[in-house]
């Protein structure tokens, strides 16, 4: 868009606030992760009484937020008594399908993880060294079946021990995501690639043969990574996700003006589920995103202090 444009259609994004993670047991998921990575306990919220049937979906017994360096990672319990077992969702997706945990290879944080409980995805029994760059990649499962990434980097460019480096959208239309998020971030992904292919990316992914496209957007303090298998193929989303189900539920992107955004992108088409409210977060609105994943648009509060712009940023 051009620069003379009014600031009303600028959009305010400044990072991920946080990505939401729906959990079987909170402690036993705050042990695994804390443990395992070395990072702290933010916060715990119980029984939380708020209603978050203005934001479009429930709300959760209970939830706590792990700090990284550079953004949240927030778990929620929810009561699950009435509801079927969740699927594990396939690394082909679709979906939000991971996070990815980065450190220093030093720090092996893949094997705390696997001593800590977690079952591997990818093949082998080391990290892949994918593209001869220093860099080691691999998926494994949390006791949820919940998937997650690590990398280990033989010459990390933060300082510290362990980076919250991207989350992951796995979608069967790649072009119709990036569309859609190039209008929410009001620019386009920093890289793209149509031909992701070859030996080591099957033993990272689990499959034979795998063929991916690509996108990312550099968001500040942390990567919105997206993929399309081609193959395996992606599917396309049966239904949107509840929130309850176990996994990813959410991806909360931090502005510095919510009315101001909510307005700009209404103006534009966009269907939100909720008008802004104030949420435990700050004041927040919710979305879908072309998938049916749940997005949220969040301007903290200054009391709360969960700001990413508190935070450690992406400056490689």
């Amino acid at each position: 868009m051009s620069s003379d444009q009014p600031e009303l259609y600028r959009s305010s994004v400044i990072g991920i606030h946080h990505v939401g993670m729906s959990v079987s047991d909170l402690q036993a998921s705050i042990e695994f992760y804390t443990e395992a990575l070395g990072i702290s306990l933010q916060a715990v919220t119980e029984k939380m009484q708020h209603d978050n049937g203005n934001l479009g979906f429930s709300a959760p017994s209970n939830s706590a937020v792990l700090a990284f360096p550079n953004g949240y990672l927030k778990l929620s319990e929810y009561d699950r008594s009435d509801l079927p077992p969740s699927a594990v969702l396939p690394v082909k997706g679709p979906g939000i399908t991971h996070v990815c945990y980065q450190s220093p290879t030093s720090e092996d944080i893949y094997q705390r993880l696997m001593d800590g409980g977690a079952t591997p995805v990818s093949r082998g029994q080391q990290p892949v060294h994918l593209l001869g760059q220093g860099v080691y990649y691999a998926y494994a499962r949390d006791h949820d079946g919940i998937m997650y990434e690590t990398e280990h980097l033989d010459h990390a460019p933060f300082e510290g021990p362990i980076w919250f480096s991207h989350v992951a959208l796995v979608s069967p239309d790649l072009d119709r995501l990036v569309e859609f998020y190039s209008l929410l971030f009001d620019t386009e992904p920093n890289r793209r690639t149509n031909r992701a292919s070859g030996p080591r990316f099957d033993e990272v992914a689990g499959y034979d043969d795998v063929m991916i496209r690509a996108a990312w957007f550099d968001i500040g303090n942390m990567i919105l990574e997206m993929w399309q298998f081609v193959n395996p193929v992606t599917p396309e989303p049966e239904k949107p996700p509840s929130i309850e189900d176990l996994g990813y539920n959410k991806v909360a992107f931090e502005v510095s003006e919510l009315h101001k955004e909510y307005e700009r992108l209404t103006a534009l088409g966009v269907a939100f589920l909720s008008s802004p409210t104030m949420s435990v977060d700050g004041w927040e609105v919710c979305l879908r995103d072309p998938d049916g994943n749940l997005i949220s648009l969040i301007q903290p509060q200054t009391e709360a202090g969960l700001s990413v712009s508190h935070l450690k940023q992406k400056t490689w």
